[in-house]
């Protein structure tokens, strides 16, 4: 049933070696062989990147402790240098509460 219709070998007679042109040899001048580049271990690489990137962007965005006009404004101010001086960034903080306190207010006392 399972007898091939060719001459049977004996496991002396299987070569040890594949023969030449199954895998790549090297060249007659002694250089190796011409590798190509795998494009999709490439691609595979490169969208991980790119969605981890979007989740870590989408996590930053989503756990963030202040409100994106005051993320903006410290960026701008620890890109700028002026973020040494304490003093100032406490009364901007401050001058801001006072301002919510106030909409809050407004808003209160037109509603009654």
């Amino acid at each position: 049933m399972f007898n091939s219709p060719g001459p049977s070998r004996t496991a002396s007679s299987i070569p040890k070696a594949p023969p030449p042109g199954s895998i790549p040899q090297p060249k007659p001048d002694g250089l190796p062989h011409e590798t190509v580049p795998d494009w999709n271990n490439i691609g595979l690489f490169t969208a991980g990147i790119a969605v981890g990137a979007i989740l870590g962007a989408t996590v930053a965005l989503l756990i963030a402790p202040a409100s994106g006009n005051e993320t903006r404004h410290s960026i701008a101010r620890r890109f700028r240098g002026e973020d040494d001086d304490v003093w100032e960034e406490l009364a901007e903080e401050l001058e801001l509460a006072a301002a919510e306190r106030e909409e809050e207010d407004a808003s209160l006392s037109a509603e009654s």
